[in-house]
C-alpha cells in the first residue's frame, strides 16, 4: 500500500510496519525508517487462553454450519462456515507451522504461504476443507475441517502442554452427524 502524508502532517506519523518503506522525503523531515522485515507478521506463539479460544470458537461454529446447511441456507452456511469456522482453523494451523518453524517465519496474508510449510499431505487435507455451492461437498469439507483441526491442534496442544478439548470435539461431531441425517421434514432436533 502507497500512503501519501502530506508536510503538515509528517511530525504525527508514528505508527508504521515492520514492511514500511520511506520512498520520497526530499526535505529530510521524516526520520528514517529502519530497514523492511517479517517481524509485524511473524507466526506468534499461543497462550492456553488463546489456544483454548480458538478451539471453542471453532467446535462452537461447526454447528450452526450444519444448522445451515439442513435449513437450506446456502449464503448463511458458506459465509458461517468460511469467515468463521476458516479463520480459526488457519489460526491453528499457523501455530502449527510456527511449531515446525521454530516461530521464525510469516504464513502469509490469509494463509498464502501455507503449502510452502504444510506438509504434502496436511495440503492435501486443508484443501479438501474448500466447497462449491453443493450442499454434500459443504458437509464433506466440514467434516474434512473438523479432522485437520483436531489433527492440528492435538499436535500445538502436546506442544505446548495444553488441554485439547476432547469432549467438545466428539460432541459437536455427534451432533453434525445428527443433523446430516435428519430428514428434511423434521419438526424437532432432537426428538
Amino acid at each position: 500500500d502507497l500512503t501519501l502524508v502530506p508536510f503538515e502532517k509528517a511530525d504525527q506519523i508514528i505508527e508504521r510496519e515492520s514492511q514500511s518503506i520511506l520512498l520520497l522525503d526530499k526535505d529530510g523531515i521524516i526520520e528514517p525508517f529502519p530497514p523492511a522485515n517479517d517481524s509485524d507478521y511473524i507466526i506468534k506463539e499461543p497462550t492456553a487462553q488463546l489456544f483454548q479460544h480458538c478451539c471453542n470458537e471453532f467446535w462452537w461454529i461447526c454447528p450452526y454450519v450444519a444448522k445451515g446447511i439442513w435449513r437450506d441456507e446456502l449464503p448463511y452456511a458458506m459465509y458461517t462456515y468460511d469467515k468463521y469456522g476458516r479463520d480459526m482453523l488457519m489460526q491453528m494451523v499457523s501455530w502449527y507451522i510456527g511449531i515446525h518453524t521454530d516461530f521464525s517465519v510469516s504464513s502469509g496474508k490469509h494463509g498464502k504461504y501455507f503449502k510452502r510449510f504444510l506438509e504434502p499431505h496436511i495440503w492435501d487435507m486443508y484443501k479438501m476443507t474448500y466447497s462449491d455451492g453443493s450442499y454434500d461437498n459443504l458437509w464433506k469439507a466440514l467434516f474434512t475441517a473438523c479432522d485437520l483441526f483436531k489433527k492440528i491442534a492435538k499436535k500445538v496442544a502436546d506442544h505446548f502442554g495444553f488441554e485439547y478439548p476432547y469432549g467438545d470435539d466428539v460432541r459437536v461431531r455427534q451432533h453434525l452427524k445428527h443433523v446430516k441425517n435428519l430428514p428434511k421434514d423434521a419438526i424437532e432436533m432432537y426428538e
